[in-house]
């Protein structure tokens, strides 16, 4: 046994060796060590064989293969860098895997791991629960935290997104956050930007400004560009309608409640969309889709297309009128929502029914 002992510590001492190197600039020699235990491996600056052990260490550029535990670099590094910590302290061109990576410069390739850390620019592919870079970057960034403290073109996926400057490209997530602007597509839950130049689509949408692009979603706030109206008004279903709208004239939401005294089913809530198509200062046409459910034991899906024109006698106050068509659907209980009036209706079968009516409104727009 302790013969072969000794046959592996004179093994390992033999692959401790040193080399012989030229110093910058003059002609004397010195000597530039080189550690190679497959514990703990040094190498000096542009050595580039490959690294295999526990503890990795370059002294400078190194290029090729590191294999361990902990890799570390202390200038530029080409080639595939695999342990659980890797850190590079100038440039990355290649791959990096790990747990921990963390670039101090620029870096083009791929870096995957938990955590990946990057204090300057990067073009490639980010894979990670957690991926933060301080300046810009132009890649696919893919993580559950991705965070970039500049600039971003590319692509973003993750559960949280949140590029500090402007962002171009496509942005997946459930909260996108953009502190200047978005061209492109943002598509998440939750999408906030201060500029848009491109498409939001959400539940909500923030926007300080629309410059030109469109926010598409459940609801839609503009502060720059946007529209918002409250509106009460009377159909052939319901005597009083009151309805807040959100998001821009191209397409907007709404939120309504409905109620009438007279009916067995005496409120409904619903929401809708719709699009305001000017024809000049005063007049345009806005055509908007309703869904209302009735709340009561017996309970109905009205479903309605609204062909209104919109007439605005002051630059906030505007009338709305214009012919419906209605589909009553009674999913529950015997008997139907009865209109008030209709121009014209028809029933399908037991539980639909098709009419066409009319509606009128006044609308207060908030903003311009």
């Amino acid at each position: 046994m302790k013969k072969y002992i000794s046959l592996l510590v004179l093994l390992v001492s033999t692959l401790s060796f040193q080399l012989l190197g030229q110093e910058a600039g003059n002609a004397k020699e010195q000597k530039e060590s080189i550690l190679y235990t497959f514990v703990l491996n040094k190498v000096p600056d542009k050595c580039n064989i490959p690294l295999i052990g526990f503890m990795n260490e370059a002294s400078g550029d190194h290029s090729g293969l590191q294999l361990g535990f902990v890799n570390k670099t202390t200038n530029d590094f080409k080639g595939f860098s695999i342990g659980f910590l890797n850190n590079i302290g100038g440039k990355l061109t290649g791959t990096q895997i790990g747990f921990f990576n963390s670039l101090v410069k620029s870096s083009s390739g791929v870096t995957i791991g938990f955590f990946n850390t990057q204090s300057e620019s990067f073009k490639g592919i980010h894979v990670g629960f957690f991926n933060t870079l301080g300046k810009s970057a132009n890649g696919a960034q893919i993580g559950f935290f991705n965070t970039l403290g500049k600039d971003y073109d590319g692509v973003q996926v993750g559960f949280f997104n949140t590029p500090g400057n402007s962002f171009r490209g496509l942005q997946i997530g459930f909260v996108n956050t953009v502190g200047n602007t978005v061209e492109g597509v943002q598509t998440g839950f939750v999408n906030s930007a201060t500029k848009l130049q491109g498409l939001q689509l959400g539940f909500i949408n923030r926007v300080d400004t629309v410059e030109k692009g469109i926010p598409v979603g459940f609801l839609s706030f503009v502060r720059k560009g946007g529209f918002r109206a409250w509106e009460i008004g009377a159909s052939e279903m319901f005597p009083v309608n009151i309805s807040y709208k959100t998001g821009v004239k191209q397409f907007y939401t709404s939120l309504v409640a409905s109620y009438r005294s007279t009916s067995q089913n005496p409120f409904a809530f619903g929401v809708g969309l719709g699009s305001i198509i000017p024809f000049n200062h005063t007049l345009s046409f806005n055509p908007e889709l309703l869904s209302q459910t009735t709340f009561s034991d017996s309970w109905n899906q009205i479903y309605s297309i609204h062909m209104n024109f919109n007439y605005h006698f002051t630059d906030r106050f505007s009338i709305v009128a214009g012919p419906t068509l209605v589909w009553n659907n009674m999913n529950d209980g015997t008997e139907f929502h009865k209109p008030i009036f209709a121009i014209y209706k028809t029933e399908l079968n037991l539980r639909n029914k098709i009419l066409v009516g009319l509606n009128v409104a006044l609308r207060y727009q908030v903003g311009k």
